[in-house]
Formats: structure tokens, sequence, C-alpha cells
């Protein structure tokens, strides 16, 4: 089985750790800023909002009262109590925004509590009553666990207009009756089914229906009941309730909160008895004793004839509210961190491939510098070392026959040595960041017959036929002097590690230059590495062959150069031998 090779990673983890750290660290502190913000925004709204349904109910309490005294009904402890209770119940959920739960209760002049939110029914009577609205305060009629679901029902009763467009929906309807004492005899829930009707089915239908703006029309296909409370204690005979409202504090949004709001001490907490409140012109408050006083509005209420002043009476109500500001501002935000958060993993994947791209840079020119040293040592060590031997034999016999032939090679080694310098320099400026091309137009035929005139000593020793066949209009455009010297590599390697007595093809035209030759071929292995710095395609033994000594460099140079012109080189085997092409 073959073994994977593992995958090198440049960057060192310490780095990309303290940058995952920063990032991180940023993240969080701007998603902390940005929900305390929003956190405190929230509290303003909440704030405002219990203003304004404080408002609200003493507007809708003034207009009551007011017509009540034009009426002449006569004001009384019961009728003030069944009012608030009447005018809480019906905005039970108004005024809320999420995560706010709010609750209201009123004392009398006297400090006795007269009215609480709470779950109650509520009815506006006839004329005849003097007590107000009718109140039934559902706490003291059913279980805990009646309330619950009755709450849950409540949550889903009601009809938005959206339903209209609809063919069918279902919905759920609560009706109550009461007993002749006026208390609550029997409470239902009916889930019916409703559904468009023609005009032909409307007028043939005996069962509940409605029409909407004299246009269509709409029937109740069924109706079941689905739950249902009996007060055992009712007296016999019931009479139905006409429009009535059943209502459950933070019913709000199609959304029961009841349970959350029954748990809440602070909002359910208010004391039957105050020691303070407004006093009788309802202009001085007294506190008494407030746990949380940005959370709760105090609001005077008066009842009588405010504009004789006679039997006016001054009540004291209060709200309270709990704002979950930061479980609202986290929920508001929820988007925003998984948006952030996909921005941070962008940006540290980013970050993190620049960094493993400048790592893996770095490494690799340590990498270039390193085996450039070692080969420029490894050549330079060979020359030198024959240097110091002829030197030394010139020395010890300075008079020796063989004077000439030690000097001629000492010359030889060193230029030898001045060849591998400039090489060296050749490709260092090839790597500049301040390499200047200067582009002009080039007759790609008399550059290469140029070239091909200069290694025709070379070729003309070791009998190597050379053929060119070039369209006479083909040009490139680039440095001239760097495109000789790419071409002069690349026939410097088809003399170099080709046979005695084979041949050299060159073939140009618009697109593309071939040179072909029946030199070694490359091991396949070693294809993809052949233009990489100091490599020779494993054909050390053809060099040994030819004795001409090559560094590694002349297919390096060439690519580098030909990439720096936007052209392409390719280097592939072929049934003779190998070939390069240039593509522009």
């Amino acid at each position: 089985m073959k073994k994977e090779k593992k995958k090198i990673r440049y960057t060192p983890s310490g780095v990309m750790k303290k940058f995952v750290l920063v990032f991180v660290a940023l993240y969080m502190g701007i998603m902390g800023a940005a929900t305390y913000l929003v956190q405190e925004k929230f509290v303003q709204d909440h704030q405002e909002a219990l203003q304004s349904l404080s408002d609200d109910i003493r507007w809708i309490q003034t207009q009551l009262a007011q017509e009540a005294a034009d009426e002449g009904v006569s004001i009384g402890r019961e009728w003030v109590g069944n009012t608030m209770d009447y005018i809480l119940a019906v905005n039970a959920g108004a005024g809320e925004l999420p995560y706010m739960l709010w609750s209201g209760a009123v004392w009398d002049e006297d400090g006795d509590k007269i009215a609480e939110s709470g779950p109650v029914y509520t009815m506006m009577p006839g004329d005849e009553n003097e007590n107000g609205p009718l109140v039934w305060r559902l706490d003291d009629w059913l279980t805990e666990e009646e309330l619950d679901q009755l709450a849950e029902y409540d949550a889903k009763t009601g009809r938005s207009m959206s339903v209209y467009e609809q063919e069918e929906w279902t919905e759920y309807q609560e009706n109550a009756s009461m007993d002749r004492n006026g208390e609550p005899a029997e409470i239902t829930v009916l889930r019916e089914s409703w559904r468009k009707a023609t005009q032909e089915e409307a007028e043939n239908w005996i069962g509940k229906m409605m029409t909407i703006d004299n246009e269509q029309s709409y029937i109740c296909e069924n109706s079941e009941e689905v739950w249902s409370w009996e007060n055992p204690d009712a007296t016999k005979g019931r009479k139905e309730l006409g429009v009535g409202n059943l209502s459950f504090p933070a019913q709000s949004q199609w959304k029961s909160c009841w349970k959350e709001w029954k748990k809440d001490e602070y909002l359910t907490g208010f004391p039957d008895q105050i020691q303070g409140g407004y006093n009788t012109e309802g202009t001085e408050y007294t506190e008494y004793a407030a746990d949380k006083v940005d959370s709760e509005v105090k609001i005077p209420l008066l009842f009588g004839d405010a504009d004789s002043g006679s039997g006016v009476q001054t009540c004291t109500m209060k709200f309270r509210m709990t704002s979950h500001s930061w479980l609202a501002a986290l929920d508001y935000m929820k988007y925003v961190y998984v948006s952030g958060a996909l921005l941070l993993l962008v940006c540290i994947l980013i970050v993190w491939r620049t960094l493993e791209k400048s790592y893996r840079k770095s490494a690799q020119a340590e990498a270039y510098r390193r085996d450039f040293t070692n080969a420029m040592a490894h050549e330079m060590k060979t020359p030198l070392s024959v240097i110091r031997g002829f030197s030394e034999n010139l020395k010890e016999n300075p008079d020796t026959g063989k004077r000439e032939y030690y000097l001629d090679q000492i010359i030889g080694q060193t230029e030898e040595m001045d060849n591998t310098v400039k090489e060296m320099i050749q490709v260092s400026k090839l790597d500049s960041d301040e390499l200047n091309i200067q582009k002009e137009k080039i007759s790609l035929c008399d550059l290469l017959e140029q070239e091909t005139e200069r290694i025709a000593l070379r070729t003309e020793e070791r009998r190597i036929r050379v053929e060119i066949r070039c369209d006479e209009v083909t040009e490139v455009e680039g440095d001239r002097k760097m495109l000789e010297k790419a071409f002069r590599c690349l026939l410097d390697n088809a003399v170099s590690y080709n046979r005695d007595e084979g041949w050299i093809r060159i073939n140009a035209d618009r697109e593309k230059c071939v040179i072909a030759n029946t030199g070694e071929q490359i091991p396949e292995e070693e294809l993809p590495h052949v233009c990489e710095m100091l490599r020779r395609g494993g054909r050390e033994s053809r060099e040994r062959a030819s004795g001409e000594k090559h560094l590694g460099m002349g297919l390096y140079l060439a690519d580098r150069i030909f990439r720096l012109h936007g052209m392409e080189l390719k280097v592939e085997n072929t049934a003779e031998g190998v070939q390069v092409s240039v593509k522009w």
C-alpha cells in the first residue's frame, strides 16, 4: 500500500495561533460593543413603550370616566375597579415589544388595591349595570393547569386580514356563559374550519358565514369543541354572553408568554395596600417601595365630574416592566453574529493563505539559496583545486618544460569560474524586482540563424546536422538580449546533450518555435522539474560523454525569460530524443 505523502505546512503554528487569537479578540470586541449599543437601544425602546402604554391607558380611562359622569353614573369603588380591570384586559398585549413584559395595578384613595393585571374575562355591560364592565378573575375559578391550557388556545384565537387571501383556514373561537348569579358557568374553545364560498353557496348556507365588503363570502364548514371548562358550583339556568374578551397578560404577536409572566414575582408582586400614592389633586406622588425605578411608571387616575369637582376620586396606577434587553439584543444580532463569524473565517483563511504563501516562498527561496550556494561551492572547488595544484607545481619547478601547459590550465579554470559567476549574476538579475524589459520587434529567423552560427563550430566537431525551417515574416516582441540568451540556452543544451552524428531541427512559425534533437531522453520523473534551478534532467552521463560541463541553469534561465515575456516553454521526450517548444 502506497504511503500517503504528508502535506507540508510552512506557517509556524505559533504565528497562526496569534493571528487567530487577534482576529477572535477583535471579533468578540466588535460584536460585544455592537450588542451593548443594541441592548441600550432596546432598554430605551422598552421604557418608551411602557410610557406610551401608560399614556394610552390613562387616555382610555379619562374617556370612560367622563362618559360615565356625563351619563350620571354613580362612580363607586366597584365601578372603578371593574373599569380598570377591563382596560387592563383589553390592552393586555398592547405596547409590548420583543422580550418585554409588563403589568399594572390600581389603588384607591385609601391605598387599597382595586384592579390588577391577570387572566380575566371581561365584557362591557348594558346601561342598566351600575357597577361597570363585567369582570371575572379566571385565577379565582380555574386551576393553574386549566389556565395554562386555556392560555395556549387564547394565543391562537383571532383572525388576521391575511386569512381572507387564502382558500381555506382554521381558527379558534372562545365562548362563555354565566349563571343566574352572574358567575361564570362554562367556557369553551371551538376549532372552526372556514373556506371561500360562491355567492350561490352562501345564499343557501344554513350555518355560520360571513361576507367581507359585500363581495366575498366565507362559510364555516366544521366546528368542533376542543376544550371546555364547567363551573361545578354554577346555579341552574345559563345565559350566553355577547362579545366578550378573554385576556391573558403577555399574549401578543401570536405568541404566549403567559407562563413566563406568571412566574415573574416582580410583575405579579403588587402589594394589596400601599402607604403612599398620589394626593387628592393628583399632583404629588409619595414613593412607597420601588426597587426598580427605571422599570416603573406611575400615573394618577381621576374619576368623577372633573368640571364641577364633585365626587372626584383620585386613584394611583402603577406599571411594572421586565425588560430582557440583552436577550433582545442577542436575538436581534444573531444574523450579524453569523455574518461576522463567516467574515472572520474568510479573513483568517485569507491571512493563513497569505502567510502560507509568504512562508513557502521564503522557504523555497532559502532552499534555492542553500542549494545554489552548495552548487557554487562544489563548482568552484574543482577549478580552485586545479589552479592550486598547477600553481604549486610552478612554484616548485619554475623552469619546468610544462610551464606553458600549466599556465593554460590555470587560465582555462579561471575562465570557467568567470562563466559560473556570470550565470549567477544573470539569475540574480532575472529574480530582481527592478528588472526593466526593453521590448522591440525582433525577427525570429534572424535571431535563430545568429545563434546557430554561434554553435556551428561545436556541431561540426561532433558532426551534428542542424536544420532550420522558419517563416520569413515570423516576428516576436521582447528584449533582444534576453531572448538571445534564452534561445542560446536551448541550443546549447541541444548540442551538449546530443549524440555524435545526431541532428537538431528548428521549426518556427507565427505561433511557436520547436527545437528537437536526438539527445538522450529525460527520465519521466525528471520532466516536471527540468526548468528548476540546478536540475540537469538526470543526464550527467551525457555531459561526461560530450566533455561539456553544465551547472543546470540553462533551462531555468530560458524559462524565466520566456515567462517574463508572456511565453510558455515546454520540454518533452520524443521517439527520437528530446524537443523543447516555445509558444507566444
